[in-house]
């Protein structure tokens, strides 16, 4: 989590916590062996960010420290997801670990937005 959201909120956390357990995944392509399953779409925005030099390769902040700029990232992420900006074929396992992304990002979509 330190990867993405070390600013935001304890209850950002705990939200992104509760939807990886129902998912069964955690929203940054990384599988429980600690393999990169996928280039997740909060893992884009993370180097896009550092692309930008926007943030420290220590410190690259994607959630930010609200609950509001959480929603905003994890939106853009859903958007993204749905509408990439070209076609890359990707194998069954992709398409696969990309379904569960969005499933998580919806998850804690609707938690972020109970808060």
């Amino acid at each position: 989590f330190d990867m993405i959201g070390p600013n935001a909120p304890q209850e950002v956390k705990d939200a992104w916590m509760e939807a990886a357990k129902e998912v069964n995944a955690n929203g940054m392509g990384i599988t429980k062996n600690g393999m990169l399953s996928h280039i997740s779409q909060m893992m884009v925005q993370r180097l896009n960010k550092q692309m930008k030099g926007e943030s420290n390769v220590d410190n690259i902040d994607i959630l930010g420290n609200t609950t509001e700029s959480a929603i905003q990232a994890t939106k853009q992420a859903l958007y993204n997801l749905d509408h990439p900006l070209e076609y890359v074929p990707k194998s069954i396992g992709v398409q696969r670990a990309c379904m569960k992304e969005r499933e998580f990002y919806v998850a804690f979509l609707e938690r972020l937005e109970k808060l």
